[in-house]
């Protein structure tokens, strides 16, 4: 009933040795289901991964029983969770579940269609209405992979040795050039960042609007029509998410494609928190920090929003359970944070050295606290390890808030702003009960023409931004600037997990 099978060998094998596995798999969808119908196999736009056709080796808890009413009926914990950070037996296995293997994948379509698989292109012929291609894999890949068919336009260009190539719906190019640039913008940041790319190709291929994900194996990266060639980001107020999302799944060519986790707690954040991250860096080179704001925003929302639906617990996103809203949106306001106070060559550098000591490495697999305390070797004072702790131990949570602002004129021509503002700070446990921290940090306070992450803000709007010493309670903040600002705020730029980021900004009276 769930396609799990016990074989053993007459022959036990001995340690060292290797064995050839040979099988046939068949996908026929012989009329149609009494629900949501198979898509993965498409008259044009097929999209079908391993998993699917293919044997995975060993036990995968992905097929267990998950809903927590039927665990209860059956005498199980209500709910299935990954081993403790501090299991070390975990770090046997990946959080994927896979090896680091090569490839070699021999694919055969239609004569009009292309076919696609991860790897070399080593070749590409038609004989008797079939288009037959082989793909081998030039680095370790996971045993993790996809193979596409579609009657594809492909758009092409060489970017510093790297072919660059979307696979689209000829009639879906609207952001196709968008997608080339951000491949090639996320390319030359991470290898100068982060380390070396470890194929000669990468690959945008378009599937049907069926679902609605973006998804990295190694080098290829299966796209969405209905997020990401469908999708209208003209509006200047709308977030440029086909290019955020291109980055972040070419973010995962080093952050799961080149290191991977184990399969416990934390096992996510080297890599989806480091594709967030990633993302970030790109959008903040492409449209400047003064546009980050609204990206930012949208995490924070998220990440409230999402926090209070929690069923289980939440984590600190060191002992992150596979939580979505943990690891993507909380995952992008920390390590925006902490690229602002680290700095973000401090912060590239413990990615590098991290990259590095695990690039491709197999069993043991890493843990999150790998990853923190490459972190921690660039923290410099111990308000830095600190906020480390904070932002990655714990479960930490301001209420920043902007009471009033009053501006006069001095007698040297310079304009004082006068800002009141109300800071509280929080540790929450995992139901969100919170506790009152004791809060003495610097924060931003910002003086602005226009309010930040609205309309066409842009750095020509900022008058001032600096840190200011921020305590418990309601205090007065004092800037000077040379001409008056009409709007003022704390964190104007939603660094902080803050409980409501819209009152962070107000503006300025006589």
């Amino acid at each position: 009933n769930f396609g799990y099978r016990i074989y053993r060998f007459d022959t036990p094998m001995a340690p060292g040795t290797t064995s050839i596995l040979y099988f046939k798999s068949r996908l026929w969808n012989r009329g149609f289901r009494n629900g949501r119908p198979a898509t993965n196999i498409a008259a044009n736009g097929t999209f079908v991964n391993n998993a699917e056709f293919a044997p995975t080796i060993g036990m995968n808890r992905q097929s267990l029983l998950k809903d927590r009413v039927e665990r209860r009926r059956q005498g199980l914990p209500p709910e299935l969770r990954p081993a403790k950070l501090e299991d070390m037996a975990a770090t046997r296995e990946s959080y994927v579940r896979t090896d680091w293997v090569t490839s070699e994948i021999t694919f055969s379509t239609d004569a009009s269609q292309t076919p696609i698989a991860p790897g070399v292109r080593i070749s590409d012929e038609v004989r008797d209405g079939r288009r037959t291609a082989r793909f081998v894999s030039s680095a370790p890949i996971l045993n993790f992979f996809s193979v596409q068919s579609a009657r594809y336009q492909i758009d092409e260009q060489q970017h510093k040795g790297v072919q660059l190539a979307v696979y689209h719906h000829p009639v879906h190019k609207w952001n196709v050039p968008a997608m080339l640039k951000a491949m090639a913008t996320s390319l030359d940041y991470y290898q100068a960042n982060f380390g070396p790319y470890q194929h000669n190709h990468a690959r945008i291929i378009e599937f049907p609007g069926y679902e609605r994900f973006a998804q990295a194996f190694a080098g290829t990266m299966p796209y969405s029509e209905a997020i990401g060639f469908a999708a209208d980001v003209r509006d200047p107020e709308s977030i440029d998410y086909i290019t955020y999302v291109t980055a972040h799944e070419l973010g995962h060519q080093y952050w799961a494609h080149q290191v991977i986790g184990a399969d416990m707690q934390g096992g996510t954040v080297t890599s989806e928190t480091m594709a967030q991250y990633s993302a970030l860096m790109v959008m903040k080179r492409i449209y400047g920090p003064d546009k980050i704001r609204r990206f930012l925003k949208y995490e924070l929302d998220q990440y409230l929003g999402s926090r209070k639906g929690e069923q289980v617990e939440e984590l600190p996103l060191v002992r992150v359970e596979d939580q979505g809203y943990v690891h993507y949106r909380k995952g992008s306001l920390v390590m925006y944070l902490l690229q602002e106070r680290l700095g973000e060559n401090a912060v590239n550098r413990a990615l590098a050295r991290f990259i590095q000591r695990f690039k491709f490495k197999a069993a043991p697999y890493h843990r999150s606290v790998d990853l923190i305390a490459e972190f921690r070797k660039e923290a410099k004072t111990a308000e830095q390890q600190a906020l480390i702790t904070d932002l990655f131990e714990r479960i930490t949570v301001y209420d920043l808030k902007a009471k009033e602002a009053k501006s006069r004129k001095l007698a040297n021509g310079m304009w004082e702003t006068s800002l009141t503002v109300e800071a509280t700070k929080f540790y929450a446990d995992g139901k969100g009960v919170e506790k009152a921290a004791p809060l003495n940090e610097a924060i931003e306070i910002g003086t602005f023409n226009a309010r930040p992450g609205a309309g066409a803000f842009s750095q020509k709007d900022v008058v001032s931004i600096s840190r200011q010493a921020v305590k418990d309670g309601q205090q007065v903040i004092r800037i000077q600037t040379r001409t008056k600002p009409s709007v003022v705020g704390i964190d104007p730029y939603n660094f902080y997990v803050d409980r409501d980021s819209d009152d962070n900004l107000v503006d300025v009276t006589d």
